[in-house]
């Protein structure tokens, strides 16, 4: 029998979140799945002790079983396990890994690896039922090879009408925290994704500044941005393609899709893998 296993590699979740973890534990357990749910899962005492995490992580990535594996977390811890993670070791794991948020930072990491990374909140199945009813949820299961369409979201162009390339990214804020480091990727010819949960006009676009003083605007072939949850609150939802608009050089295409980001209507995203986006017509 095919294994899941339940992880939190960021903040650990409250108690009283149990109960969404046994509703998860049955979406999974009623296609199939064998469920292995994390010891660390609500640990408070494991801020700065990411190791533990790390260990436990490898050895679902190691077992010949797993099939999938859902970070079902966010919040600031992600980065301190993903430091003491041994890529090399689990680099031909055939598990998937499925998280979003700030976990934006092993998302990437596993993608630049060769490893399965997907930018998806399981326990969007919860909020969103459409997600089961509709089927999606066990195409999204099955696999890339059999269905290209989960990657083909509803895009609407802002500057020119197609873009191509392996993407990455995610959370603006998160993705930022490996600039600097070898888990990095190289944006030469990718899509780049973008989207924030919080963030004032003021971060937003100084953490938009810092992408553009890491170059990556002048290697990749796009720019897809999600939904920037405080600046919807505030109203300036049309904030960073304005932003973006005058830091891109002129020939960047850039798409928005209301399909990422902290919304429980948001879909999959694989990263690290191909995707072609084109607008209506064309």
């Amino acid at each position: 029998m095919m294994k899941a296993a339940l992880v939190g590699c960021s903040n650990p979740l409250k108690t009283a979140y149990r109960p969404v973890v046994d509703q998860l534990v049955k979406i999974l357990e009623d296609r199939g799945l064998e469920v292995v749910v994390s010891q660390f899962l609500t640990d408070d005492t494991l801020i700065g002790r990411g190791e533990k995490r790390a260990r436990e992580l490898e050895s679902f990535f190691l077992d010949p079983e797993m099939g999938h594996i859902f970070d079902i977390s966010g919040g600031d811890l992600a980065n301190t396990v993903l430091g003491h993670l041994d890529l090399e070791q689990i680099k031909d794991s055939q598990a998937v890994f499925y998280g979003y948020s700030d976990l934006t930072t092993i998302l990437t990491a596993l993608a630049k690896n060769g490893n399965q990374a997907v930018n998806f909140q399981l326990s969007n199945c919860l909020v969103n039922k459409d997600l089961l009813k509709s089927g999606y949820f066990d195409r999204l299961l099955a696999g890339k090879e059999k269905n290209k369409e989960l990657d083909e979201l509803e895009v609407t162009f802002v500057r020119g009408s197609k873009m191509a390339g392996p993407v990455y990214g995610g959370n603006l804020r998160c993705l930022l925290k490996l600039a600097g480091t070898p888990d990095w990727p190289d944006f030469t010819g990718s899509i780049l994704l973008l989207e924030a949960y919080r963030g004032q006009p003021e971060l937003v676009a100084s953490l938009l500044e810092q992408c553009r003083e890491t170059g990556i605007f002048n290697q990749i072939s796009g720019v897809l941005l999600g939904t920037f949850s405080e600046l919807d609150k505030l109203k300036e939802s049309q904030l960073p393609e304005e932003i973006l608009l005058d830091l891109l050089p002129t020939n960047l295409p850039i798409a928005k899709t209301e399909f990422i980001g902290h919304r429980p209507d948001a879909k999959a995203i694989r990263l690290g893998k191909e995707c072609v986006f084109k607008e209506v017509g064309v």
